[in-house]
This record gives structure tokens, sequence and C-alpha cells, in this order.
């Protein structure tokens, strides 16, 4: 064999390998692209937790906790708490429920869980309160009234999706009487999934007039200022004030608290003159009008009779004061 013969035959062994490697290289890129694919195809495709989720039913579907799972594979796995109520559902009771329903799950960590609540509402004491007081009118008992219950706060919590309504199904109530008792239920009386005994007494309301902010000595009483509330008449003194008219005007002795009742004695009519006052003297007789200036001698609020000195006359008069600094002779 010539070296050329050699060469070329080293050539063509080495021509062979570089083929070779190629050949492997290619075949191992495709392999690993094929495990990619498949791997992150199954990955695409696998279930994932819902980690917080209100369900609305009694029961807890598959679907409440896992996502993207097929319709056929939603089924039951387990009771949902009260209402209003939180379950924890751990690691390993996922697993279990993924295995049962051949979900593609697999728990990554010890932590993995779903917390879990049910949907509520909740049927509130003055909804409570309405409903009895309803009942109590059908019934006959008149007038303004309000219901005072012995329960604390009487309040009932019920599944979400249930209508927010409370019936009474049950009174026991006798005319002329100022107790009661009575049994509602909510939602309805002909769906009583929840029942509760009531008690209390029935009391006679008045409307009262108050401030809407604390008023001061001096501050005089507008309109704007006063508001209406319901108070029991058995909590009401005898000298409280019932007609606005009779605090708008006043103005208070001492300071007055927003929301309280008044009393007549918490209230006087404010100063209108003060002892030294130059004042307009008033006289009217028929169609006859004359004034004059004056001073005053006392002080007064309006309607108060005072003594004022007529300043042109230097004379003692008797007045009723009518306006600010303004006198008439009486």
């Amino acid at each position: 064999m010539t070296k050329q013969d050699v060469h070329q035959t080293k050539q063509g062994i080495l021509y062979l390998c570089r083929m070779t490697f190629k050949s492997i290289m290619l075949a191992m890129i495709f392999g690993y692209a094929l495990i990619f694919t498949l791997v992150h195809t199954k990955n695409a495709n696998a279930a994932s937790l819902i980690s917080e989720v209100t369900v609305s039913d009694q029961n807890i579907r598959a679907a409440d906790i896992f996502t993207d799972i097929p319709e056929r594979k939603n089924s039951v796995i387990g009771k949902a708490p009260q209402p209003g109520q939180t379950m924890v559902i751990n690691a390993r009771a996922l697993q279990r429920v993924a295995r049962a329903n051949g979900i593609d799950w697999v728990s990554s960590s010890v932590n993995d869980q779903v917390i879990l609540t049910r949907s509520s509402q909740t049927i509130t004491s003055d909804m409570i309160i309405a409903a009895i007081t309803d009942n109590l009118t059908a019934k006959g008992v008149e007038g303004h009234f309000g219901v005072t219950v012995s329960n604390v706060a009487p309040s009932m919590v019920i599944a979400g999706e249930l209508p927010a309504a409370v019936e009474v199904v049950q009174m026991s109530y006798t005319p002329g009487r100022d107790v009661f008792t009575a049994v509602v239920a909510a939602p309805s009386a002909a769906n009583p999934l929840k029942t509760m005994s009531i008690s209390g007494i029935i009391e006679k309301m008045s409307t009262v007039p108050v401030l809407r902010s604390d008023v001061q000595s001096g501050d005089i009483i507008g309109s704007t200022d006063i508001e209406w509330i319901d108070m029991a008449a058995r909590h009401l003194v005898r000298d409280t004030i019932l007609d606005a008219d009779t605090l708008i005007g006043k103005t208070p002795l001492r300071s007055i608290a927003a929301g309280a009742p008044v009393r007549t004695r918490d209230v006087v009519s404010p100063q209108l003159v003060a002892r030294g006052d130059e004042v307009l003297i008033q006289f009217t007789a028929g169609a006859l009008q004359l004034s004059a200036k004056g001073k005053a001698m006392q002080n007064g609020a309006e309607g108060d009779v005072i003594r004022v000195l007529n300043l042109s006359s230097n004379q003692s008069l008797r007045a009723a004061i009518i306006g600010d600094k303004m006198v008439a002779v009486q």
C-alpha cells in the first residue's frame, strides 16, 4: 500500500468517525427534546391546588380544591363545614383525594394545604326584632311601641345561598300585658333551617327631640340643631321636652350633650337686654306709635318685663322685652 493509499484510508476513517459522532449527538438532542416535551406536556395538563376557596354547597367537590379537572372526576369528596366555619385540608388528605379520583396531582411539600370556608350570612338582631314587631302589630298591639328582648343581641348564621330572611313561627302574647315569648325561624317558617326562642317586653315609645351635637351655654338652639330619637316612655322624666318649638330659640344653662333628652330646667331664653344697655322704647296706642331711647335697669330675656329709664323724660317705666335691645311699654 502506497503512502497515498494510507492517507486516503485515514481520511475515510476520520470522516466515518465524525459522521458517527454527529449522528449520536443528534440522537441525544432529539431524545432530550422529546423527554422535555413529554414532561412539560404532562405538567401542563396536571391539576393544581386552589389554596383558598369559599364554597356555597353543603358538600365539597374535587373541582372546589383542584383546577383543570374533567367533569367526570368532579365527584363529592366530603362534607363542607357549617356556614361561616373554616376547615384546612392538609397535604396528606389532598394526596388521598387526588389518588382516589384519578386526578393528576402530586404533593410537592408537606406544607401543601387548602383553606376552605363555607359561605354564610347573618340574620341580625334588627331583622329578628322587626319580624317580632310586625307580628305583634298583626296581633293587635297599637300605638308607637318597641320591643326589648331578654336575649343578648340575638342573631342566627345561615348558609350564604339561602334568602336572608326570618319569620315568626310561634307567638305567645296576651293583649294588655307587656310581655311575650316567640319562636323565630330562618329563612322562613316553611323552611326552618335555624330556629331561636325569644322572650321580651313590649314598651310604649315616645319620639323625643335631642341635639345633633354638644351645645354650650350662650349658644342659641336652632331648628337645624335638632334631630329626633325614639325612647321608651318609662325612661322619660316628667319635664322632658317633647316639642321642638320649646327648644328652638333657647340657650342651655350649661353644656348639653348630643343625643340626650333635654329637660325644661336645662334651657332658658337667651338674654336680649343687659343692665345698662341702651334700648329702643316703643309705645303703641291704636294707630299711634311712638318710640324713644332708653336705658335698661335690669337684665332680661324675650317676654320678661323689666324697668327702663326714658332718657328724654328721665322717667322710669316698666316695659316688656320684644327683641334684641327692644322693649314695649306696658
